[in-house]
């Protein structure tokens, strides 16, 4: 909560201590001395006088402090108390691609990611989300859609599904429940088109830029590409042609690249060269809890190629001042009345 004109409550506050200090020097210049009655001492033993005198005490007490309640209100209410918020609103309009590589060596990140985009869900406002993963073939998990609860059941039934060794399960150095293995299995399926083969990153690439529709309307492509590029296999297209076509298709290209096994450098300057070359960006970590906070500088810099510029969004929020000044109000009268 802020106050947006605390000036003006400011200056409302000083006027009223200047009003009291006024009053009560001119109380004082006006002060008379007592008038001294004969026989009056007598009524400091009659109950009902001195009853009125603690009664007429306890109502200048409390006129004092609701009117002292009543200014405050009052003048915190005169600076508009408010809440602030920052929205992005370009951010509706937006469509992402996830595309994985689903081959062994990936499995700790892309649990990572399927699982932080599950959190993100909730945010969504007309934003559009697809699944697509690849080893030597590519499977559409699901396509283009704003149906959230969909994409959420779809997001974590695939990180739980993907969180599996399985380098370590075939060389008995990890252990899973036959329910696990066929979870794991299922959700692979399809991804294993072409036997000896494996993780061909380009072609997997190319898959993804065809889930984009609806080219007619304005709306922000990118595609979140998660790959180690250690590919084994004969692929159809480059690297190049590949990021050739989420280029040529307005597609924004954000490339995760968690380190590779076998592949040396060049590996990681092959994606480099082609994610950079084709105006994206290539975000490096070893390790799968960096992902959360990756995902974060890529909704930034998508914003800032969007040109999406940040709106400070204001509630009043009057209410509460309101309802304390006017009771304030009303008691002040009904404690006046009372004291005449």
């Amino acid at each position: 909560m802020v106050m947006t004109l605390w000036w003006v409550t400011l200056l409302l506050l000083l006027a009223a201590i200047a009003v009291w200090a006024i009053t009560f020097w001119n109380r004082r210049a006006m002060r008379r001395s007592p008038v001294v009655v004969a026989n009056s001492r007598f009524m400091d033993r009659i109950p009902s006088f001195t009853r009125a005198q603690r009664v007429a005490g306890v109502l200048r007490v409390a006129l004092v402090g609701v009117t002292v309640i009543g200014v405050l209100s009052s003048s915190v209410l005169s600076g508009r108390v408010a809440s602030e918020r920052v929205e992005t609103p370009s951010f509706a309009s937006r469509d992402i691609v996830l595309c994985l590589d689903v081959s062994g060596s990936m499995y700790e990140y892309d649990t990572q990611i399927l699982a932080t985009f599950a959190e993100l869900v909730d945010s969504f406002d007309g934003e559009r989300v697809a699944l697509s993963i690849f080893n030597s073939t590519s499977r559409t998990v699901f396509p283009l859609t704003n149906d959230y609860d969909l994409i959420e059941k779809q997001l974590r039934e695939g990180s739980e599904a993907i969180d599996f060794d399985e380098f370590g399960y075939r060389l008995g150095q990890r252990d899973y429940s036959e329910d696990k293995v066929r979870q794991y299995v299922d959700f692979v399926d399809g991804t294993r088109g072409v036997a000896d083969q494996a993780s061909i990153v380009p072609d997997g690439l190319a898959s993804c830029a065809q889930l984009f529709d609806q080219a007619e309307q304005d709306r922000s492509r990118s595609i979140i590409f998660a790959t180690d590029n250690e590919v084994n296999g004969e692929s159809i297209f480059t690297l190049d042609e590949a990021a050739d076509a989420v280029t040529s298709r307005d597609i924004s290209l954000f490339t995760f690249y968690p380190g590779a096994y076998e592949c040396g450098p060049e590996c990681l300057e092959e994606l480099r060269s082609a994610t950079e070359s084709h105006d994206g960006k290539l975000y490096q970590s070893s390790d799968p809890q960096a992902i959360p906070t990756i995902i974060q500088q890529i909704q930034r810099s998508q914003a800032q190629e969007m040109g999406a510029e940040p709106v400070l969004v204001r509630s009043d929020h009057p209410g509460p001042m309101f309802v304390l000044t006017l009771l304030a109000l009303m008691a002040v009268l009904a404690l006046g009345w009372r004291s005449r």
